[in-house]
């Protein structure tokens, strides 16, 4: 499995999965945008390069994601305890992410080996401090370039996690719901 290494910490990579999935059209209609695979597969999920975008935009498609698994859990797991617990791992890693990503104003990434976590390494030594590329993203020409985003790179952070807490509620309402289910159905007998 590829390690997951953004900016300076290392995540297993669970979510590395979804990359395969991705291919799959029947899952890219599962997404909330039909527009946002293409930031996921081409963007968030590069191949054996360094990555790199707003925390805001990170944190946007990773909660939208992890909405869309949360909202489709049962379809995607099938009833499979092994595939439910890695959906699980998989919205877990990107929820860790996105929270992660809070405290980077941009944020670089990379899945691979050490050599890649070695290569972020050397280009997260070239950036300048926190404070000095926030003051970088509020130039007029920054702010330009975020207001023109094509779609698939849209970004609002704080929509997404409310549509994410949302469908984390609805689906633990669900776990309730059958566990309930399983109870009274053990009572009647």
């Amino acid at each position: 499995m590829k390690m997951l290494y953004f900016m300076h910490r290392e995540f297993p990579g669970h979510s590395f999965e979804v990359s395969e999935m991705l291919e799959d059209t029947e899952f890219r209609a599962l997404l909330t945008f039909d527009d946002s695979w293409y930031f996921l597969h081409y963007c968030f999920f590069g191949r054996d390069c360094v990555c790199s975008e707003t925390s805001s935009a990170v944190r946007t498609h990773l909660y939208n994601l992890a909405s869309a698994l949360y909202r489709h859990f049962d379809m995607l797991t099938k009833g499979e305890p092994q595939r439910a617990r890695r959906i699980l791992d998989i919205i877990g890693e990107l929820v860790d992410i996105s929270e992660h990503s809070r405290e980077f104003p941009v944020c670089l990434w990379a899945y691979g080996d050490t050599s890649t976590r070695d290569l972020l390494t050397e280009r997260l030594a070239l950036l300048p401090s926190t404070k000095q590329m926030e003051h970088f993203l509020k130039l007029p020409h920054m702010t330009r370039h975020e207001r023109d985003r094509l779609l698939y790179r849209y970004s609002d952070d704080k929509i997404s996690l409310k549509r994410y807490k949302n469908e984390m509620a609805d689906y633990n309402r669900r776990c309730k719901l059958t566990a309930k289910n399983v109870q009274r159905t053990k009572n009647i007998r």
